[in-house]
C-alpha cells in the first residue's frame, strides 16, 4: 500500500480501502474492528464540520469583509502579519481547507492591488493555515481523528477540552509565523533580492472590457460615502468611469470625493474578476431591476454567463427592448461587448450584432438548456460567479459561534453540536441539501475510516508493537530517553504524512506512538498531543497538504520552494514541538518565548526600513541598498 501511494498509482482512499478488503479477506482483523472506522464519531463529526463550514463560505461575504479588514499594507512584512495572524485564528476553529479556498482569489486581488509579490503571501497563507489548526482540538479533522482513536484505546480516559491543546499550538504557531517573518524575504520569490513589490500587475482602460451600470441601494451601506470612503477607487480589475445622479440624467466623471447617493448609477469598465468584486460589495446592485424578476431561477442558483451571438442569430439587428431576453431565455443581459470594446449605454438600447458577448446574470441550468442553440456560437459559465447572500452571513457565524459555545460549556457532545449545526444552516437558506452533500469530502471521510482499519490489523498482527520496539530501541540508542522517542515518532508522522496525507498518517501511527509511550513510560495524553502537532507539519512538499496544493499554482511555485523553504521550517517546528510537549506544566514559557520572538522580528523588519530611509534622507539621498533589514541588523 505505501509504494502505491508513493508511486500515486490511486488515490488514497481506493488504495486503503482496498488495503482493508485484503486485510479482512486474509483474517488479519476481524470484520468488526475493521470496520470501526466507519462508525468513529471523531469520524462522523469531521464529516458535519464540513458542512458547518460549507453553509459559512457559501454565503460569499465573508471574501470581501476579509479583504477590507486587510487594509493597505505599507511592505511585504506588513501583509504577510496581517495576512497570517487572522488566518491563523479563523483556521483554530474552522476547516482550513475551505478558508483557504474563499482566501485564494481575495489574496490574489490584495497582492495586485498592494503591489506586493504573490509568491510572498501564497505559501505563509497556507502555513499559517495549518499551523492555526493545531491551536484547538476542531482546528484540523486530524486532531479529532487522534483523540478519537486515544478514547477507543483508553476508555476509561476523559475527552480533551476544546482548547487544551493550544497550550502546546499556540507556540508552534508563534514559532511558525516567526520563522516565515524571517525567511521569506530570502527564501521565497519576489523577497528582498527580487523585489517585494510585483511587477506588470497594473491594468490598462484598454485591458477592461465589459460596461457595467451598477445602482447605489438607497439606505444601504455605500448611501452618503464618498468613492474614497468605501474603497471603489482600489478595486482591481476595475475603473468607475461616471456616474449618474438620481436627480439627473447627466453623467460625470467622479473623483475619489465623490459623494455617493441612492439610486446613484456608477458606471464601471471592468473585467471578470471585477465583475466578481462588485457582486460582493454591499448597498450595491445591479441596475437592470429584471434580474429580480427571473421566474426559475433561485438566488442560490444564479450565476454569470458569457454568450457570443452567432452569424445567423435571430437576436442580430434587434434591440435589447425588443428582444423580450429575459422572458425568452429566462436570463438578463448586464453588459456587453463587441470587438473587445465597451459599450457603454443602456442595456435596453443596444442593437445587437453577431460576435458581440453577452455577459449574463442566469441560472447554472442554462449552459445545459442552451448549448445546441444556434442563437449563441459559445457560452461558457465564469467561475466563482454566484451573487453573495449578505443576509446569510450572521446566521451562519452566529450558528458557528454558537455550536462552539454549547461545546465549550460542556452542554453537547460535539458531534451533536455540529449535527444540529447543521441542520440549522439547511434550515436558514446558508446552503442547499446538494451542496450540503457536495461539501461533505468522501474521499477524505473513506481514507480516515479505512486508516482505523488498517491501524487496528496492525496492532492485531503485531506489527504496530514491533516498530514501537524498534523505535524504544533507537530512541534509547540516543541515549536521550523520553526526547529521543518523541523525536523519532515526530519524524515517522512527518514522513507518512507526505506520503499518505495527515488524517491516514496519524491514524496509521497512533497505535505505534501508543505502544512506544507504553514502553517508555510517557503520559498517553502527551503523546497525543506530539502526534497532533507532527501529523499538521506538512511544510517540505506541496503534495504534503491539500492548502499547500491548493496555493501551488496561484503562487507561481515550483516544487524547490517548498522544499527550500519548508525543511528548515520543518527542523524548528520539531525543535519546538518536541520542547513544548517535553515542557508539560510549564507550557507558558512557550508562550512568553513565542510572543517575544514575534513582537521582535516584526518590528525589526518594519521599523529597520524605516530608519533606514530617514538615514539616507539625511545623507541627501538613497543607498541602494540590497540587503534584507534582519540581515542588516545581524
Amino acid at each position: 500500500m505505501f509504494i502505491a501511494l508513493l508511486k500515486n498509482v490511486a488515490g488514497p482512499d481506493v488504495l486503503m480501502l482496498g488495503a482493508l478488503a485484503l486485510e479482512l479477506a486474509a483474517s488479519i482483523v476481524d470484520l468488526g474492528e475493521g470496520l470501526k472506522g466507519f462508525s468513529n464519531k471523531g469520524l462522523l463529526t469531521v464529516a458535519c464540520l464540513f458542512v458547518v463550514a460549507a453553509g459559512i463560505s457559501n454565503t460569499g461575504a465573508l471574501d470581501y469583509y476579509m479583504s477590507k479588514a486587510l487594509g493597505t499594507p505599507k511592505s511585504a512584512a506588513d501583509a504577510q502579519l496581517r495576512l497570517m495572524v487572522p488566518i491563523a485564528v479563523v483556521s483554530a476553529f474552522l476547516n482550513n481547507t475551505p478558508v483557504v479556498a474563499i482566501m485564494i482569489p481575495i489574496v490574489q486581488k490584495w497582492s495586485r492591488k498592494c503591489k506586493i509579490s504573490s509568491a510572498q503571501l501564497f505559501i505563509p497563507l497556507s502555513f499559517s493555515s495549518i499551523l492555526g489548526g493545531t491551536c484547538t482540538l476542531i482546528g484540523t479533522s486530524t486532531n479529532l481523528v487522534v483523540d478519537g482513536m486515544r478514547r477507543e484505546r483508553y476508555p476509561n480516559e476523559r475527552a480533551l477540552g476544546l482548547f487544551e491543546l493550544s497550550k502546546f499550538g499556540v507556540p508552534v504557531l508563534l514559532s511558525g509565523l516567526a520563522y516565515m517573518l524571517i525567511a521569506a524575504p530570502a527564501l521565497l520569490p519576489g523577497g528582498a533580492r527580487d523585489g517585494n513589490r510585483a511587477g506588470g500587475q497594473d491594468m490598462d482602460m484598454d485591458d477592461l472590457t465589459f460596461a457595467i451600470p451598477m445602482r447605489v441601494v438607497s439606505g444601504g451601506a455605500l448611501d452618503g460615502k464618498t468613492i474614497r470612503g468605501v474603497d471603489l477607487a482600489n478595486v482591481p480589475g476595475l475603473f468607475c468611469t461616471a456616474i449618474q445622479s438620481n436627480a439627473s440624467s447627466e453623467m460625470r466623471i467622479p473623483d475619489a470625493e465623490t459623494i455617493l447617493n441612492g439610486e446613484d448609477i456608477l458606471w464601471f469598465a471592468g473585467d471578470m474578476n471585477g465583475m466578481q468584486t462588485l457582486r460582493r460589495i454591499p448597498g450595491l446592485v445591479s441596475q437592470e431591476n429584471q434580474v429580480e424578476k427571473l421566474k426559475h431561477v433561485r438566488k442560490t442558483d444564479r450565476r454569470l454567463v458569457q454568450a457570443v451571438i452567432s452569424q445567423g442569430s435571430s437576436l442580430v439587428g434587434r434591440c435589447v427592448r425588443d428582444t423580450h431576453f429575459r422572458t425568452r431565455y429566462d436570463a438578463v443581459i448586464i453588459a456587453v461587448q463587441r470587438s473587445g470594446g465597451r459599450i457603454q449605454a443602456r442595456i435596453g438600447d443596444i442593437v445587437l450584432e453577431a460576435g458581440d458577448v453577452l455577459l449574463l446574470d442566469t441560472s447554472t441550468s442554462f449552459l445545459l438548456d442552451h448549448k445546441s442553440d444556434p442563437t449563441f456560437a459559445l457560452i461558457s459559465e465564469i467561475e466563482d460567479s454566484a451573487p453573495p447572500q449578505f443576509d446569510k452571513l450572521l446566521p451562519s457565524l452566529g450558528t458557528a459561534v454558537v455550536m462552539i459555545a454549547v461545546f465549550v460549556a460542556g452542554a453537547l457532545d460535539l458531534f451533536v453540536a455540529a449535527l444540529l449545526a447543521s441542520g440549522v444552516m439547511l434550515a436558514t437558506g446558508c446552503l442547499t441539501q446538494e451542496q450540503a452533500r457536495a461539501a461533505v469530502k468522501w474521499d477524505v471521510i473513506v481514507t480516515i475510516a479505512a486508516a482505523f482499519g488498517i491501524s487496528a490489523a496492525m496492532e492485531q498482527s503485531g506489527v504496530a508493537a514491533g516498530i514501537a520496539s524498534t523505535l524504544v530501541s533507537a530512541g534509547n540508542g540516543m541515549g536521550t530517553g523520553k526526547p529521543g522517542i518523541l523525536v523519532a515518532v515526530y519524524l515517522a508522522t512527518v514522513v507518512l504524512c507526505n506520503i499518505v496525507g495527515n488524517n491516514a498518517a496519524a491514524a496509521l501511527m497512533y497505535p505505534i506512538a501508543a505502544g512506544a509511550a507504553e514502553k517508555q513510560g510517557i503520559d498517553n495524553v502527551q503523546m497525543s498531543y506530539l502526534l497532533m502537532l507532527a501529523a499538521s507539519a506538512s511544510f517540505m512538499s506541496p503534495f504534503g497538504y491539500q492548502t499547500n496544493l491548493m496555493v501551488y499554482g496561484p503562487g507561481g511555485y515550483v516544487f524547490a520552494n517548498f522544499l527550500k523553504f519548508g525543511a528548515p521550517m520543518q527542523v524548528v517546528q520539531l525543535i519546538v514541538s518536541v520542547s513544548v510537549v517535553l515542557l508539560d506544566s510549564k507550557w507558558w514559557i512557550g508562550w512568553i518565548v513565542g510572543f517575544g520572538a514575534i513582537l521582535t522580528i516584526y518590528l525589526t523588519r518594519l521599523v529597520v526600513p524605516i530608519i533606514r530611509k530617514r538615514r539616507d534622507a539625511a545623507r541627501g539621498g538613497s543607498t541602494d541598498s540590497r540587503l534584507d533589514p534582519i540581515q542588516e541588523v545581524l
